[in-house]
């Protein structure tokens, strides 16, 4: 085959893919249109309507025509029968009731959830025409689906949905009923009644366990230098000394380093333990916007997962040996930005939870609305119990913008001194490199003490187009290779099961 040949097939080849990508996404867009849901005000007229004002038109023409008492009864009906229907339509508001009853608020994934939904009728009259939108989960269970659904209520019955759900993946979701639409007998008019009867659901991630000793442990550093980051036993001064790259400013003895001219820190005996710093990556890096297919659709959903039921393990797994201290810190558009001291926050787990209803994960990844300026959480743990404390909030953070890069979150370490990272993303990237080298305090000395860890999670199992695949398993490649050559730790994995639940 000569190379004019080779050029023309791979062109016909191009061409072909490129009417296969136009058709996918022109059958995407149509299931979106008939997937969308039409709102419609309280009261509003359907296309029956049309119908009988031309029964009434010909009813008129009809008694003028003949201009006979008798045939004046057609009129009569015509023009009485639509307030009649209208006020029977509006008996429903009274009289139909609707109940939403889910099993539990909080569910670890992969675990059985019963729900029921009911609508019932408690009145003499019946409502043959009855719509109502409810919102469940979908089949494959990644996210919560709105449908309208029609059904007729008989004097004292009831409509019932009874089922159980399997989430595949954590975060908020909702289960309940929207709207109730209800038509009178010849479906002329059409009463809205606004329920938003909607029960919250957090599924959690799995807890696994990985020894520290296991799967790219971290090295031993020095320790006997190393401070706690919050709430540390400071009980002797043992020196002041001058100033050191690494000393936190809280230290620094104001009053001496005015007479001296430089800066002086004051030194405390305390006990000795491993400062480690947890930053996980929950950005949406797997992005499709011309929709050409080229990821499964839960791709970015499968990602955070994994990022932080990994963290959760290394976190519980440091925390369960003795003199171990984590910090945990992620950006999370739930955080309240606070431009002069550059922190954030949400005081309580309820505050959290309550601004995180009604949030669908499987939504903030098709909207792609994150450009918003991110706050961050930050939690220090000293034991298991404080790990309980910050699990909630953390279980159920949503995804961010991928422009966040989560190594830039060791810029707020509150000291830097003798601390190890643990950097957990599903994206390795030259941005990840560069933030590193920027934010990250003492960068040098942490990697010299093998004191930095990437553990990142290879999503190329849900990665549909072969050539991008493949230019994904390059760059994995290349930055693996780029960070091991400077002494960087860095352990790929594609599933989780490879560890035990704990």
């Amino acid at each position: 085959m000569t190379g004019i040949d080779k050029k023309e097939t791979s062109s016909k080849a191009e061409k072909q893919k490129e009417k296969e990508q136009k058709k996918r996404l022109k059958a995407l867009q149509k299931e979106k249109k008939r997937a969308a849901l039409k709102s419609y005000p309280t009261v509003s007229l359907t296309k029956n309507a049309l119908w009988y004002a031309g029964f009434f038109v010909f009813a008129f023409l009809f008694t003028q025509a003949l201009r006979s008492p008798l045939s004046s009864v057609l009129f009569l009906f015509a023009m009485l029968l639509p307030p009649i229907l209208f006020l029977y339509a509006l008996t429903a508001i009274a009289f139909v009731s609707d109940s939403n009853t889910v099993e539990a608020e909080t569910v670890q994934k992969e675990t059985p959830l019963s729900y029921e939904l009911m609508l019932a009728n408690n009145g003499v009259l019946p409502y043959p025409y009855m719509e109502a939108d409810l919102r469940y989960p979908a089949k494959d269970g990644v996210h919560c689906d709105t449908k309208r659904v029609g059904f007729s209520l008989a004097p004292m019955g009831t409509y019932r949905i009874r089922d159980r759900a399997v989430f595949h993946y954590r975060g908020g979701y909702e289960i309940g009923i929207c709207d109730v639409y209800a038509y009178d007998m010849l479906r002329l008019f059409r009463i809205r009644m606004r329920r938003d009867n909607l029960r919250p659901v957090f599924v959690m991630p799995r807890r696994h366990v990985v020894t520290m000793e296991g799967l790219g442990a971290a090295s031993e550093i020095n320790t006997t230098e190393v401070r706690n980051l919050r709430g540390s036993d400071r009980t002797e001064l043992t020196e002041i000394r001058e100033y050191q790259i690494g000393d936190g400013l809280r230290d620094i003895h104001w009053k001496l380093s005015s007479k001296t001219q430089d800066f002086m820190v004051k030194h405390y005996g305390m006990n000795a333990c491993r400062s480690m710093c947890f930053l996980p990556d929950l950005g949406a890096h797997y992005t499709d916007p011309m929709e050409k297919g080229l990821y499964e659709e839960d791709i970015n959903l499968c990602a955070a997962d994994a990022v932080i039921e990994m963290t959760i393990a290394r976190m519980l797994s440091a925390l369960r040996s003795e003199n171990n201290v984590c910090t945990l810190l992620w950006y999370d558009r739930r955080a309240v930005w606070n431009s002069t001291t550059a922190a954030e926050g949400i005081n309580t787990q309820q505050d959290i939870l309550g601004k995180s209803r009604g949030t669908d994960v499987q939504t903030a990844v098709k909207t792609g609305a994150f450009r918003e300026r991110l706050g961050y959480f930050s939690e220090v743990m000293y034991n298991t119990l404080d790990f309980e404390r910050a699990y909630s909030s953390f279980a159920t953070a949503p995804l961010h913008d991928p422009a966040y890069c989560a190594a830039s979150l060791g810029r707020f370490m509150i000291e830097g001194e003798g601390v190890s990272y643990d950097i957990v993303t599903s994206h390795l990237d030259e941005t990840l490199i560069a933030q590193m080298q920027e934010s990250i305090r003492d960068y040098s000395t942490a990697v010299l003490n093998g004191g930095v860890h990437v553990y990142c999670y290879d999503p190329a199992r849900k990665i549909i187009d072969p050539q991008t695949r493949a230019a994904h398993r390059d760059e994995m490649e290349r930055i693996t290779a780029q960070l091991r050559s400077v002494g960087i730790d860095v352990v790929i994995f594609d599933s989780m099961e490879m560890f035990r639940e704990g």
